[in-house]
């Protein structure tokens, strides 16, 4: 069993793509609310907790709106959802402001981003 890092609150913001990792660091659970998902794990450079809520029925997340739900009921089956561990860009969403994070980032994090792919 591998022991998990703890957070490096020190390490400077640096907006990097960390590419596609294969290991995965994240996991997803339902939203408690049942609406979505939520992405959560261990940023794999400053190894601090990051969470993320994808919605269901938002542009991008593959749902093309109340015509085709209906559609989908008169038996065609709706096109799936993409899978959010595996579909998109993660970012750090540590929550705590790096040493050297701009006045106005898109997350509040090191800056990393990345893609995972089993």
């Amino acid at each position: 069993m591998s022991r998990q890092r703890s957070h490096d609150y020190s390490k400077p913001y640096l907006d990097e793509y960390l590419g596609t990792l294969t290991t995965p660091v994240l996991t997803q659970r339902a939203s408690p609310d049942g609406g979505g998902v939520v992405v959560s794990g261990a940023c794999p450079r400053c190894h601090g907790r990051t969470e993320t809520e994808h919605r269901r029925g938002v542009p991008g997340t593959g749902s093309k709106g109340i015509f085709d739900r209906l559609v989908g009921q008169r038996g065609t089956p709706p096109e799936p959802e993409p899978e959010p561990l595996v579909g998109e860009v993660h970012f750090c969403e540590c929550g705590h402001p790096h040493p050297q994070l701009p006045p106005d980032p898109g997350f509040v994090g090191c800056g990393a981003s990345w893609r995972f792919q089993p």
